[in-house]
């Protein structure tokens, strides 16, 4: 109890020292109080104003991968205004001494300035001179107080002022006024006004140039050197006078403290031509990264010119043909980034981005159809069937290669090389058209399942609408082992693909023996001799495409490392003549991918160009180059292919001694269409009426319709057919390839021969 009592009377003890203390500092802690709550007000008091001067834009400053200006895009009024982080020191000290000589010295207002001018507009009975500091400037920028001056306005200027000073650095502060004070002629912050009237970068500035810079703001329209030279250098001579009488500037600048007059005579003010390189490729990564004060394209611009000069000086030598369009895109494989996007090669005057317009790019889309094939269980040495063929049933498509020939069979790899449209369509038929239009979605083509659908077969010829930056990135794909990388726009990783960004499209294997295809000089002789649009001293593979009509011409090509991409035609839909063929842009790739290589013509290389890797899982033996089978010793031609490690090799059946070839029952129709030595093994397939199918609707005669029916069945041990044409029965000899007469109505068709049998239906309007 009694140390109860103790504690409690030295707590009261010390409660009345205090108080007595408190009593006796009052007023100093009332005014730290105080001061404590103007500095919370003034750090943390709404400023709208602020907010939305921090967020406002700046014009976009676009630079090529080696750091050459492209463009500097203005606002939406106009006006230029770029940032520049990185102020020169001495471009700073010359604004400083121009506007606040005490900046560093005060917080926001400078009282000594303010007694000044008030001295000076009641010595004059008028108003000569301010007192605002840059903060204030800067205040005024910020929340300008249009149509309001005098006390008012100045006090406000002077509050935003304190409000600025207790929330960032002098050094913030000076960056934020130096980027934005205001030059006249659609030009705000030092960045851009020593572009404007200098045409330079503010970091090589000359000190008579940069003093000039000085005085503009002052009076924009009296000061501007490019009209009045004369003033504005009077201006700035006072200028640097003022600077070079402060000694710590001086000694700090002694290049700005000692100008001399020939200085200013050699003083010479130029209008900035601003560049207008890749409007394409700036327009489209601007609208979708918008907001950005400086960004570093992975394009290169000397290549970009390269292209954009090849493709409108062919456009220029070809406009006899109809040829007012073109584009070119080249991407680094390594990490998808666009090295050139030419998509403004015009002879018409048109703006619009042909990197981007969706067109059918014919035969171009035809080694996805055969990457795909490979991925379900097609082989490099299987044959394909190149005869007359039909497919569908009321609307009957019958395709054609580009010279109206059928070459019989063919191998897989001499259908792709050679770019041939019939084994191709059967392909598709057999690999389903919704199936191939899954794959080419999961390859980056943006087709909608309504486009894949109204295209049908002739997706199989490329006659669906894409882009070509889709066609690019995509073909890039094979020589990237399968792996797809959206394309990159801005400079940045180099080291290759990270297996975090890829999607893998196919396997490496698949990608590898299209790489091997399309590169094959022997495998494309068949459709395009020897060319020397496809011939390059290093590793590269081409495919090219022409749509229906003409209507536009496309190739493509790759090394390992390179993809390059070009597009002619017509934007209005007018078609090309067909003279030049798809040669013509085969030539440019071949041009792009050389430059890209860093290889001339002469030679030589610059650096060594990597080979095509060889698939890993498949292994390379000798095959009959006409049937795909292991060769015997009749065949008269042997090529090496790639074959699965377990392959036992099922020996060539169409060669004989005698040198007779034997082909499978379905090339009858083709055998018989020419006179060709050798003979046609009916028994090898079964009993099948190959013409008309199941469902066919013929048209009645006139017109676009025809006066009899064509027949053609395979297959048989026998050499002649009994037929039954809707309760008309009678016989033809092999090959089983006849006509009946049209009769309207529905129909049913049946064969016979020895055992077998086969019945379809069709209908004649």
């Amino acid at each position: 109890m009694r140390v109860h009592t103790y504690c409690t009377l030295h707590r009261y003890s010390s409660i009345l020292t205090r108080k007595n203390m408190n009593n006796h500092h009052r007023p100093p802690l009332a005014a730290a109080a105080f001061f404590l709550l103007l500095y919370l007000f003034l750090r943390f008091s709404p400023y709208g104003a602020l907010a939305l001067f921090l967020e406002r834009p700046c014009s976009t400053r676009f630079f090529d991968r080696r750091g050459n200006l492209v463009q500097i895009v203005p606002l939406e009024d106009g006006l230029r205004r770029e940032y520049e982080p990185a102020i020169p020191p001495a471009v700073a000290a010359v604004f400083i001494s121009a506007e606040d000589e005490r900046f560093y010295g005060h917080a926001g207002i400078d009282p000594l300035s303010v007694l000044r001018a008030a001295f000076q507009n009641i010595r004059e009975g008028r108003r000569v001179s301010g007192a605002s500091t840059i903060t204030m400037q800067l205040a005024r920028i910020i929340a300008p107080k249009k149509g309001q001056r005098g006390f008012a306005a100045k006090a406000a200027e002077a509050f935003n002022a304190l409000r600025l000073e207790v929330r960032f650095s002098k050094k913030e502060i000076l960056s934020m006024y130096l980027n934005a004070i205001p030059f006249g002629f659609q030009t705000e912050g030092i960045a851009s006004a020593a572009r404007n009237f200098f045409a330079a970068d503010l970091d090589v500035l000359s000190p008579a140039e940069t003093f000039c810079l000085a005085v503009i703001p002052r009076r924009p329209a009296a000061y501007n050197p490019l009209t009045e030279k004369a003033a504005c250098v009077e201006a700035a001579r006072k200028l640097a006078g003022r600077f070079a009488e402060n000694p710590y500037r001086a000694a700090a600048f002694p290049l700005y403290a000692s100008l001399s007059g020939g200085d200013w005579e050699t003083l010479r003010p130029e209008r900035f031509q601003y560049p207008n390189y890749m409007p394409n490729l700036v327009y489209h990564v601007y609208s979708r990264f918008s907001g950005l004060s400086d960004y570093v394209l992975s394009a290169d611009l000397e290549l970009q010119t390269f292209a954009e000069d090849l493709v409108g000086s062919n456009l220029r030598r070809y406009a006899s043909s109809r040829l007012s369009n073109g584009a070119a895109i080249v991407i680094d494989n390594r990490t998808g980034k666009v090295l050139v996007w030419a998509g403004g090669a015009y002879d018409d005057g048109s703006e619009i981005d042909g990197v981007l317009v969706r067109s059918q790019m014919g035969s171009s889309m035809k080694p996805f159809l055969y990457a795909m094939a490979l991925e379900k269980g097609y082989k490099p040495s299987d044959v394909l069937a190149d005869i007359p063929s039909k497919y569908g049933s009321s609307e009957v498509y019958i395709p054609r290669n580009f010279n109206n020939r059928f070459n019989g069979p063919v191998l897989f790899r001499t259908a792709l090389a050679s770019s041939l449209n019939i084994p191709a369509v059967d392909l598709l038929y057999r690999l389903g058209v919704q199936n191939y239009g899954q794959f080419l979605a999961a390859a980056g083509f943006a087709l909608s399942p309504e486009e894949t659908e109204a295209a049908g077969l002739g997706l199989a010829l490329g006659n669906a609408p894409v882009s070509l930056a889709e066609l690019a990135a995509a073909f890039s794909v094979f020589p990237r082992d399968g792996l797809r990388l959206s394309l990159g726009f801005d400079q940045g990783e180099k080291s290759g693909i990270r297996s975090d960004s890829a999607e893998r499209i196919m396997s490496a294997d698949t990608a590898r023996i299209i790489c091997s295809i399309l590169s094959d000089r022997s495998a494309r002789l068949l459709a395009f001799g020897r060319g020397t649009n496809f011939e390059t001293p290093f590793p590269a593979m081409f495919k090219t495409g022409t749509a229906n009509q003409y209507q536009s011409i496309v190739a493509l090509g790759a090394t390992t490392r390179f993809t390059a991409a070009v597009w002619m035609g017509n934007f209005s839909g007018v078609t090309v003549m067909g003279r030049t063929g798809s040669s013509l842009p085969a030539s440019v790739v071949r041009s792009l991918l050389m430059r890209a290589e860093g290889v001339s013509e002469r030679g030589p290389f610059q650096r060594p160009v990597e080979q095509f890797r060889e698939p890993g899982g498949w292994i390379k033996v000798p095959v009959c180059a006409l049937s795909g089978l292991a060769p015997s010793a009749a065949c008269p031609s042997i090529i090496e292919e790639f074959e699965r490690p377990d392959w036992t090799g099922e020996n060539c059946t169409w060669h004989s001694d005698s040198g007779k070839v034997v082909y499978p029952p379905e090339y009858q129709s083709w055998f018989f269409s020419f006179p060709r030595e050798g003979d046609i093994d009916y028994s090898a397939a079964p009993l099948e009426i190959m013409t008309p199918r199941d469902n066919y609707v013929f048209l009645p005669p006139g017109g676009t319709g025809s006066k009899s029916i064509p027949v053609e069945v395979t297959g048989g041990s026998g050499d002649e057919l009994t037929v039954d044409y809707s309760g008309e029965v009678f016989t033809v000899p092999r090959p089983f390839v006849f006509f009946l007469p049209y009769r309207p109505g529905r129909h049913t068709l049946t064969v016979t021969n020895g055992s077998e049998s086969d019945t379809v239906r069709f209908s004649a309007e």
